[in-house]
Order: structure tokens, then C-alpha cells, then sequence
């Protein structure tokens, strides 16, 4: 294989993290990358650990104002050379057979997409594996469900082509679940390697346990990707499949989200305001099936939720 790989990494203070995730990068097995580091603003040491690099031919080292991590991709994505395009978060890192495996089954099956398993890695060292997809081949169009595989950026090699009409949107919450579904219907063929090469780091402190009202925009990255379908083929099976993300992410995890805010004063205002978002873009949910076949307890929750008996509900999470 002569196909050039370009690896975007967004930097943000992550001095702790950068040189291990940047060493994973170093020892992979392919050789023919391109590493783009983009410092997003950093205010620690995280640039000049980047310029530390410089030397190096590989690297292009890019500096600009803060922006965030979809800004950072984008700039990335700017300047990048290569025929396939990976984005690896720098407080996370990868395997060292990760960028050949995927390349090898993406330019075997001429696929746009390849995916591949994740470890979630913790403070305390525990992993958790996280599943790329029960899928080898496939295409959405043919098989509407693959339009729901994981939405992370980071598990996937994508042609760099696929992003010719397609940003990372900037300033919000959920720029993967907005963008990758859109990909992944535009992609003619996606394939998917069974080993778990993507190693998540779930940093304690997390801004998912810190109350905003920006974990509402899960709704907006939902519509943008119908939108997109509607715009493009208006295919209704893969329609349906999406729909199924307003139960999946606007219901089952944004209320997960919602019981876990460190302040629990706020809870109860949150539930209700994602419950009149989830009634006002999907009016029909109860009609879904990730509803209609949820667990008991889960079922139960959601019954009280769509009645409005947020504190019954708070008192089971809090049990």
C-alpha cells in the first residue's frame, strides 16, 4: 500500500496527555502519515511540546486562536494531503496496528469508511469495551441500520474525499453525531476491523456531569442529519433508522446525562425542558421501537417522564 494516511489531532491543554498520544502515533505500523497537530489555543505547555516536533517530516504543526474541537478538526482537514483522513483526540491514543489494518480492508473493499472497536480507559485502569459495529461490509442504503453504528470520529479511517462538502460544526455540543451518520449515508461502501485499536481516556472532571443547556442541541445534530437525508435521496428506511436517535440519544442518554449533573437542584427544570424538546421533534415516540421494546424499569421511567413525574423518576435513578 502506497496510500497516504493524514492523522488530525486537536490540541487543547493537554500537556499530561499529548506525548502519549502523539508516541502512538509514531509507532504505527504503516508508515506513509502525515500527523497534523492542531494547537487550538492551548494556555499550558501543549505548543511547545507540539514544536518539539517540528524536525520531524511528518508533522505539520498548526497554531490558532481557540475555536474548539470541531474548528480544530476542520483546520486540520485544511491542510491535510493525504488519500484517507483519521482524527485522533490527544488525550487518548491508538494501537500500533490500527492505521494499517483499517487502510488494508478500506482499499480491499474500496470502502469510503472503515470503523473499528474502542476501549474506554478510566482513571482507576479499568477498560470497557465499546463496540464499533456488528457489521463487515456494508452500506447504508442497502442496510439503513449501519446509519447507527457508534458516531465517534476517532474509531474510523474515511477517505478524504468524503469531507469535500462536509465540515465539523463549530460552537456545539455533539459535532460527531451530527457529522458522522451523514457520512457514513454518503460513504457507498463501509467496512469494519474487529479489534478494539481506539483507546478512549474517560479524564475524571468531566464537563458531562457540569449542567448546560447545550446538551439540548443532541436535537439540532438529529435534524441536521435528517435534513441532509431529505435533502439527498429522502431514502425512508434510513429516515426511520435516524428517528430512532431521538429515543436513543434525545431520551435514554441525555436523561442519563440529566440524573447524573453534579447539582442536583437543576435536575428536575432539565428533565421537564428535554421532555418538551423530545415532544416537539418527535411527537411519535412512543410509537418507536427502542421505546416499545425498552426494559421494564426503563419503560417505566419513560411512562413517568412523558407524564411529567420527574421527581418519581429521580428517586428511582437516586436509589
Amino acid at each position: 500500500m502506497t496510500k497516504k494516511v493524514s492523522i488530525i489531532v486537536p490540541v487543547y491543554n493537554v500537556e499530561q496527555y499529548l506525548e502519549r498520544c502523539i508516541k502512538s502515533i509514531t509507532n504505527q505500523t504503516y508508515k506513509n502519515i502525515e500527523i497534523i497537530l492542531v494547537n487550538d489555543g492551548s494556555t499550558d505547555s501543549s505548543l511547545q511540546i507540539c514544536k518539539t516536533y517540528e524536525s520531524d517530516s511528518r508533522f505539520i504543526i498548526v497554531d490558532k486562536r481557540n475555536g474548539g474541537l470541531s474548528d480544530a478538526r476542520n483546520a486540520g482537514l485544511k491542510v491535510a494531503s493525504g488519500d484517507y483522513v483519521a482524527f485522533i483526540d490527544s488525550d487518548d491514543f491508538i494501537r500500533d496496528e490500527m492505521i494499517k489494518t483499517m487502510l488494508e480492508s478500506a482499499e480491499k473493499n474500496d470502502a469510503d469508511i472503515c470503523a473499528c472497536d474502542m476501549e474506554y480507559l478510566f482513571d482507576d485502569g479499568h477498560i470497557n469495551f465499546a463496540s464499533g459495529g456488528d457489521f463487515t461490509i456494508g452500506s447504508v442504503i442497502k442496510e439503513p441500520t449501519l446509519v447507527r453504528i457508534n458516531n465517534s470520529a476517532c474509531n474510523k479511517l474515511f477517505k478524504k474525499e468524503m469531507f469535500d462538502d462536509i465540515q465539523f460544526p463549530v460552537g456545539v455540543y455533539y459535532e460527531d453525531l451530527a457529522t458522522i451518520p451523514i457520512l457514513l449515508y454518503k460513504a457507498k461502501c463501509v467496512t469494519k476491523v474487529n479489534e478494539a485499536y481506539y483507546v478512549y481516556y474517560q479524564r475524571s472532571g468531566s464537563i458531562a456531569h457540569t449542567a448546560n443547556k447545550k446538551i439540548f442541541e443532541i436535537y439540532d445534530a438529529i435534524d441536521g442529519c435528517i435534513n441532509y437525508v431529505k435533502k439527498h435521496g429522502n431514502e425512508k428506511a434510513v429516515l426511520n433508522e435516524l428517528e430512532h436517535f431521538y429515543v436513543i440519544h434525545g431520551l435514554d442518554l441525555t436523561t442519563i446525562r440529566i440524573k447524573d449533573f453534579d447539582d442536583k437542584t437543576l435536575r428536575e427544570e432539565y428533565l421537564i425542558q428535554n421532555m418538551n424538546e423530545l415532544n416537539k421533534r418527535y411527537s411519535e415516540w412512543k410509537k418507536d421501537i427502542f421505546y416499545k421494546t425498552a426494559g421494564i424499569k426503563k419503560k417505566f421511567i419513560y411512562t413517568m417522564l412523558s407524564r411529567g413525574k420527574v421527581k418519581t423518576v429521580l428517586k428511582i435513578y437516586d436509589k
